[in-house]
């Protein structure tokens, strides 16, 4: 079914060249956008939303670990290795499960959304274009998409949950103050 489902949105690659460039786009640098998004948040310098920043740079550091052990664990080789693909952008050497690249954007969509709803949504939606993409431009199963995205999500909300903690939030407390005290962080509320 995986491949089934990869060949039918693979084979849309190639009949419309505005959707071709634009997905290639998409799965190549629209990611960038959200650590542009995660900066931006920091640099306002209003501690709730650096806090979520740092949540974000932290759950997506623990996610891209987490599937960058499952890719050496058990290396899934690329769609183009293994069926015929209509492949838009570069060949990889990395394993395809997970896809890095949408759990990248899950995971900084994910707790973005956690604690700005607007925003999250947005990011939410281009996540899952990332995903699509990904897929499109023949470089990803739809499983290791999905698979990426669920990594993303899931240590986004676990990270979220042990955020709250009174410890790790005393902890994470005393590091803004030293931040602020530092000129990097706004003053802590």
């Amino acid at each position: 079914m995986d491949a089934s489902l990869f060949e039918m949105i693979n084979n849309l690659a190639g009949k419309i060249p505005w959707l071709d460039v634009v997905m290639i786009l998409s799965a190549k640098y629209l990611p960038v956008l959200f650590a542009i998004v995660l900066i931006i948040f920091y640099l306002t310098f209003k501690t709730d939303q650096q806090r979520v920043a740092v949540l974000a740079g932290i759950s997506t550091l623990i996610a891209l670990g987490i599937a960058q052990s499952i890719a050496f664990l058990d290396p899934r080789p690329r769609p183009y290795l293994t069926h015929i693909a209509h492949l838009l952008i570069e060949r990889s050497n990395d394993p395809s499960f997970p896809s890095d690249h949408t759990t990248f954007s899950f995971a900084i969509a994910t707790m973005i959304w956690l604690y700005n709803r607007k925003i999250g949504v947005i990011l939410m939606g281009l996540a899952v274009l990332v995903g699509f993409s990904r897929v499109y431009v023949g470089t990803h199963y739809p499983m290791d998409v999905i698979g990426g995205a669920v990594l993303g999500m899931a240590i986004s909300l676990i990270t979220d949950q042990i955020s709250k903690q009174n410890k790790i939030r005393n902890l994470l407390d005393r590091v803004f103050i030293v931040l602020y005290e530092w000129r990097l962080a706004g003053k802590p509320e």
